[in-house]
Formats: C-alpha cells, structure tokens, sequence
C-alpha cells in the first residue's frame, strides 16, 4: 500500500512539473509572437512581517529586446535595451545607467525565457483560478538574487502577475491590467530627452 501511495505522489509530481512546464511553453510562444504590449500596472512591496512598505500605479509599455517605458506619477523609466534612463520628476533629475546595471531594468524576456533555465519549476494548483495558471520558480542554486518567483499567465498566455521574493524576504509584486497586444510604439519613444533644465547624471 505504502508503495501504491509513494508511486502516485511521485506520478501526481511529474504531471504537476510537465503541466508547468507547458504552461511556461505557451507564454513563450505567445511572446514570440508579438511585438509589444501595453498595460496599466499596480506595484506592491510586503515586507518579511507581511505588512506594505510601498504601492504604486501607472502605465507600461513594452517591446521586444528590452525596451519598455514606465510612467509613473513621480518618475518616468525609459529603457532602449542597451540604456536606461530614471527620471524624477519632482527634483528634475535624470540617471543613465547601461541597462544590465541599472536596479530598475525590467526584463520580461529574462522572467520568460532565462530564469527557468536556472529554476526548478512548479505549477501551484492551490492559487491558479479560471482566468489564470501560477507557475512558481525556484532557483537551483546561488545564480539568481532571490527566493522564488511566481508568474501568473492569463487565458491569453501573457503574463499577469510577477512576484519576486528576494533574499531578505522582500515580496515584489506586479499586476498588469487592461493588456493591449501589438499597439503601434514609434522607436523615438524608447530614448528619453529631458525636459530643460534636467539635472543629468550619466554613469555609462
């Protein structure tokens, strides 16, 4: 009996991982099928005792390689996938930082297609729902700077939600509303001029 249990538990596991995985193969292929999306966004910061440290909204748009644009009430994120530019809008100050060095660069193509290469994957049956499926992300070993990620999937195959825990148990988390595919984005609008003005820092 004890042998019947352990051999479903393991067959329930692999069907759990290749479900995930599969999962994780329609978002790819979604992405790879368009050029762009836009979405309004919601950002929640919880720290280790569970308690909101930080909330925010605004707008994002996103293009392949990379390149996206985050409008916020107090800052402005423009990245071209090779620069990226942080502008406060309340001290009129604007930082350039090479994209892979900048703390604020935001790669989807990164959640999608190389973390899980890093990562044990897993689908979370007990927080998926009609309208989305949660895969979680564990990392294999000390590669990445967190705990766990968890990507939530909509009906269409696009990402919903992002969560990140970090390694002092900071949770991240990112929803995305109202998602446009393919909207028409002029290259222009991923190089950021500054106002006049505009306190320039550039660490390039």
């Amino acid at each position: 009996m004890k042998t019947i249990i352990v051999l479903f538990f393991l067959f329930a596991q692999f069907l759990y991982a290749q479900s995930a995985n599969e999962i994780l193969k329609k978002a790819q292929e979604k992405f790879n099928s368009i050029s762009s999306f836009s979405a309004a966004f919601s950002q929640v910061i919880v720290n280790p005792q569970g308690k909101s440290t930080g909330r925010d909204n605004g707008t994002f748009i996103y293009k392949r390689k990379n390149k996206f644009i985050v409008e916020q009430k107090r800052s402005t994120i423009v990245s071209n996938g090779e620069s990226v530019w942080n502008y406060d809008k309340t001290n009129k100050k604007v930082i350039i930082s090479p994209f892979y060095d900048d703390p604020t660069s935001f790669s989807l193509e990164r959640f999608i297609f190389d973390y899980p290469a890093l990562c044990k994957i897993k689908f979370v049956k007990e927080e998926s729902n009609d309208n989305e499926k949660v895969i979680l992300l564990t990392p294999k070993d000390d590669q990445l700077d967190v705990k766990e990620i968890k990507i939530w999937i909509n009906n269409s195959n696009l990402i919903s939600k992002l969560e990140i825990v970090d390694l002092l148990d900071l949770r991240f988390s990112f929803r995305f509303t109202d998602i446009k595919e393919n909207p028409e984005i002029s290259e222009s609008r991923f190089t950021f001029y500054p106002p006049k003005g505009t306190k320039i820092i550039d660490l390039r």
